[in-house]
């Protein structure tokens, strides 16, 4: 017998209202997790009518409403993610402070927020805005840890199959995040919705296309 990495796959959010409308030469418009744009749930609509080629079987996704959505109609209202701080957006702008853990059960009353602070993203000395922007220094600790976390979990990025036997194709999993983590895990800075396979062991990550 011997192991067999189980695919990982990271999708960036469809576009927010935030992305919309950003401009990095303009104040912050002061859009607080940006829920997202009409163009956002057309893309993540279309993303889902493509992804199932990737028979995706276990979802992580970020707790910030723009990745919420996406994942939600990617992979469907109903559909059970795992809800993982870890992998949120650096704290840049007003996009990236997020919404407390009782108004996120209150609007997926289906997925568990129990498990989150407070205040999950990050905290630190404020910047003129009020915000509290999240070093880079910090954010690739973040990313190596989660990382570590996909290396050693063996349960979640491991089958076992015989010399020869091909992967499971019902075995895979998506990490619906944002393009500042999926960059400092991965080296690729993704556009809105697009995908990212990335093995853990050998740090090699490629954009996935699926045909959109």
């Amino acid at each position: 017998m011997t192991g067999h990495q189980i695919p990982i796959y990271f999708i960036r959010h469809a576009q927010s209202k935030f992305n919309a409308v950003y401009d990095a030469l303009k104040p912050d418009p002061m859009i607080f997790d940006a829920k997202l744009s009409e163009l956002g749930h057309s893309q993540a609509r279309r993303t889902g009518q493509a992804i199932n080629k990737l028979n995706i079987t276990k979802i992580i996704v970020s707790p910030f409403t723009r990745t919420l959505q996406t994942a939600s109609l990617i992979f469907g209202k109903q559909r059970k993610f795992e809800i993982n701080a870890l992998v949120r957006e650096q704290l840049c702008n007003s996009c990236d402070i997020g919404t407390h853990p009782e108004m996120l059960s209150e609007l997926y009353s289906h997925l568990d927020f129990s498990h989150l602070d407070d205040c999950w993203w990050h905290q630190g000395e404020a910047d003129h805005r009020g915000f509290a922007i999240e070093p880079h220094d910090v954010l690739s600790e973040r990313a190596n840890t989660f990382a570590n976390n996909l290396r050693e979990d063996k349960p979640l990025v491991h089958d076992n199959h015989a010399v020869g036997e091909e992967i499971s194709p019902d075995r895979s999993i998506a990490i619906v995040s944002h393009g500042n983590f999926i960059r400092a895990v991965t080296g690729v800075q993704p556009d809105n919705c697009e995908i990212v396979n990335f093995d853990p062991f050998s740090g090699v990550a490629r954009s996935v296309d699926i045909g959109l």
